[in-house]
């Protein structure tokens, strides 16, 4: 055999390691960069539970008066004869903010036609780009007398 078709065989053999080590690393990367986003996706949710509890915690220590829980997390209140809307806005580290730099906004949606003595309430919190909603939960609070 001679040497010309011993080193067109190695080298076909190195193209081919490569080739695969090519594709292992892809893959690798493609698994990382997955994990990445989901724990991204996890800590945000986790995030905007904890910032969903706080301000449901809030709206039933006020007696579901929205415009303190407004003041409290420093939000705004758009009023119409139906319901009453606090918007409150949070940048990417969590930290209330204006709505320009906003990445984040909660939501607190309360009927106003309710006349029994328990006000519920709607808390969603999403991504204010995508409209992704990262958690959505329903309080009550007694109404004051």
């Amino acid at each position: 055999m001679s040497s010309h078709s011993r080193s067109t065989l190695f080298l076909i053999e190195q193209i081919i390691v490569i080739a695969v080590f090519a594709i292992c690393a892809a893959v690798c990367i493609k698994i990382l960069v997955i994990s990445y986003l989901m724990t991204v996706e996890a800590v945000d949710t986790k995030n905007a539970l904890l910032i969903a509890e706080s301000v449901a915690e809030s709206y039933k220590a006020f007696a579901g008066v929205a415009e303190k829980t407004a003041e409290t997390f420093g939000g705004t209140v758009l009023e119409d004869s139906i319901n009453k809307i606090v918007s409150i806005y949070y940048d990417n580290n969590w930290q209330p903010c204006g709505e320009t730099e906003a990445v984040f906004i909660l939501h607190l949606m309360v009927n106003n036609i309710n006349e029994s003595s328990v006000l519920f309430a709607d808390i969603a919190v999403s991504r204010v780009t995508t409209n992704d909603e990262l958690i959505s939960l329903t309080v009550a609070a007694r109404r004051e007398r």
